[in-house]
């Protein structure tokens, strides 16, 4: 039988609304034709709706970037919260063998983890997560080498307080070094989370 009667009995079949006779040939026709049995099988197939798939990707890419906003504002927080700590510190010693110390433990480490955050603002630049994540590193280093310079420079007698001081003149920049290199691997780590929330490929 020809393929376009059969292709306008094929509507009533997928309805089950043809009789039995016209449910007899269409079934015996596409055990044949392979363009016809295609041509079933797409209209059988559930229909998804484009409405469907546009109203659910953008729901779920909303929750993300929520989650993603919480994050980055709960990291801003937290190393907020330890430069007013180390700031405190610093203000509480203002001379003798811990001056500017607390600035090398605790400020320039959260500073450069600070200002590393700033970059996840600029994240649709960035080709891809592993190049946005090694730039939000790259960034935290940076920052912090800044911030260890201009601390060495600001309190010039730095370098004898701990080597003639107390133990905590020689702890505090032994703490800087620890808290440097922890912040600058969760700013790597944490900032590939970001861009995985956010949808980043």
């Amino acid at each position: 039988m020809n393929c376009n009667i059969i292709q306008d009995l094929m509507i009533l079949y997928t309805d089950n609304c043809c009789s039995d006779e016209s449910r007899a040939i269409v079934e015996e026709h596409i055990k044949g034709c392979t363009a016809c049995k295609k041509a079933l099988e797409e209209m059988s197939a559930p229909l998804v709706t484009e409405k469907q798939t546009t109203e659910s990707k953008p729901v779920f890419t909303k929750i993300n970037s929520w989650k993603a906003s919480v994050l980055q504002s709960i990291l801003l927080f937290l190393s907020f919260a330890l430069i007013v700590f180390g700031v405190a510190r610093e203000a509480a010693t203002p001379s003798g063998d811990t001056n500017g110390l607390w600035a090398i433990a605790v400020i320039v480490p959260a500073t450069g983890f600070m200002m590393s955050l700033a970059n996840w603002y600029f994240i649709r630049v960035y080709r891809n997560r592993k190049t946005f994540s090694t730039c939000s590193l790259i960034a935290a280093i940076a920052f912090i080498l800044i911030g260890y310079i201009w601390a060495f420079i600001h309190y010039q007698g730095i370098t004898t307080c701990f080597i003639n001081g107390s133990f905590l003149s020689a702890a505090l920049p032994v703490v800087g070094c620890v808290l440097s290199v922890t912040l600058c691997i969760l700013a790597m780590l944490l900032s590939n989370v970001y861009a995985k929330m956010i949808g980043k490929e």
